[in-house]
C-alpha cells in the first residue's frame, strides 16, 4: 500500500518498548476478568484425623475444627473453576470432606452464622458425584440457592452459607446449608430448586434426601448466635 503514512522510528520504539508492552497486556487482561461473584468464597478441607502441629500421639483427639483446612478463596468464576477442575473429589479418602462456603462462614453447625440453620444432604451414587457437586456448585455461586430462601424479612435474612461433600463407602452425601431452619418457605424452596434445576439423570430418588437442622446433631455444641 504505497500511500500508507510510514511509521515513525519514535513511535516504533514506544511500541516495541517493554513497559509499553507490560501496560498493554495489563491494559488487555482487566478487559478479559471475569465479573465478580455476587460474594466472596472459600474452599475448605476436612480429613479425618488430622491434628494441630502441635498434637502429638498421646493427645486426645481435637475438635472437628482441628481438621479443618482453607485452600482458597474465590472472588469470580475463573478462580472457581481454576480451583474446581484442579481437585479431583474421587482421591478423597473415606470420611474426608470438602465445603464450599461464604467467606467469612467455618463449615461448622455451631459458626454464629449456621447456629440456628440446617442442611439438606443428598446421598449421590459416586459415579454421578462428580456431575451432582458441580451443579450445585454453580447454583450456589451463581446465587440461584440463595434465591431459593429470599424472603421480604428484615430480621434474621435466611441466607445459604455453603455447601458440602463428604465421602461415604458407597456414595457420596452432597449437603446445601442454609441459615434459618425454621424458613420453611425457604428449606421447601432449597429442594425445589434443586430438584427443578438438575439434569433428569443426577435427580436422586425422594428416600436418598432429607433435611436436618444442626442442633439436632448429637455433637452440636453453640457457642453463640449472629443477629
Amino acid at each position: 500500500m504505497k500511500n500508507l503514512p510510514v511509521e515513525s522510528e519514535s513511535d516504533a520504539a514506544s511500541t516495541q518498548s517493554p513497559a509499553r508492552g507490560k501496560q498493554m497486556r495489563t491494559n488487555l487482561l482487566q478487559k478479559l476478568r471475569a465479573p465478580p461473584l455476587v460474594h466472596g468464597w472459600e474452599f475448605w478441607h476436612d480429613r479425618q484425623g488430622r491434628k494441630k502441629p502441635e498434637d502429638t500421639a498421646a493427645t486426645v483427639e481435637g475438635s472437628y475444627e482441628d481438621r479443618l483446612v482453607k485452600l482458597h478463596t474465590i472472588a469470580d468464576v475463573r478462580e472457581f473453576w481454576e480451583v474446581f477442575n484442579n481437585f479431583d473429589i474421587s482421591t478423597l479418602p473415606l470420611r474426608d470432606s470438602i465445603h464450599l462456603f461464604h467467606k467469612g462462614v467455618k463449615p461448622l453447625w455451631e459458626d454464629p452464622r449456621n447456629v440456628k440453620g440446617g442442611a439438606w444432604t443428598f446421598r449421590v451414587p459416586k459415579d454421578k458425584a462428580k456431575a451432582f457437586w458441580q451443579e450445585i456448585s454453580l447454583m450456589a455461586i451463581g446465587e440461584v440457592l440463595q434465591e431459593a430462601v429470599a424472603s421480604k424479612r428484615t430480621t434474621f435474612i435466611d441466607d445459604i452459607c455453603g455447601i458440602s461433600l463428604s465421602v461415604r463407602f458407597t456414595s457420596m452425601l452432597v449437603s446445601i446449608w442454609n441459615r434459618d431452619a425454621d424458613h420453611k418457605e425457604g428449606v421447601d424452596g432449597i429442594l425445589k430448586t434443586v430438584l427443578d434445576q438438575l439434569p433428569e439423570d443426577l435427580v436422586v430418588k425422594e428416600s436418598s434426601y432429607f433435611y436436618k437442622r444442626h442442633s439436632d446433631h448429637s455433637g452440636f455444641a453453640p457457642k453463640g448466635v449472629e443477629q
